[in-house]
């Protein structure tokens, strides 16, 4: 007989998008609103892909809402799944460079330039350590060619 509930190995992630943006040494991360999901964390700028959209155009349409910037999106950085209480979530983090010289908190409570070594000082969202992880790599801050 079959469950009405979905067992948990077949739930379907959530599928997100990450910006991971340098600016020198420095990598952008933002606090989320008090009336969003997991309110007053820290996390890398991004978001949920909408039906009909790639990766790249979500996390275009993200940072646009979030912080009112224009971002060029470069190459997949880290790949993450993480099982929240109230379901999985797939992130796909990119590496982007900003194309505008300001960015705004429209969408979010506050943006910080932080040196990968001390974002342990902040409160990140569970979901993002393999990329914090990955930050404080040697070579993960070095800029590619393009």
């Amino acid at each position: 007989m079959l469950s009405p509930h979905k067992s948990e190995s077949s739930e379907m992630p959530l599928l997100v998008t990450a910006a991971i943006i340098f600016d020198e040494e420095k990598v952008l991360i933002t606090r989320r609103p008090n009336d969003k999901r997991h309110p007053g964390l820290w996390e890398f700028p991004g978001g949920k892909i909408e039906p009909g959209e790639s990766p790249e155009e979500a996390l275009c349409r993200e940072i646009r809402e979030e912080l009112a910037a224009e971002v060029r999106v470069a190459e997949i950085f880290e790949v993450v799944f993480y099982r929240y209480d109230w379901g999985p979530v797939l992130i796909l983090a990119y590496r982007c460079h900003l194309l505008t010289n300001t960015i705004h908190d429209i969408g979010v409570a506050e943006h910080r330039w932080v040196h990968p070594k001390d974002l342990t000082e902040f409160s990140i969202l569970p979901a993002d350590q393999p990329i914090i992880n990955r930050l404080k790599h040697p070579l993960a801050c070095s800029d590619p060619l393009l």
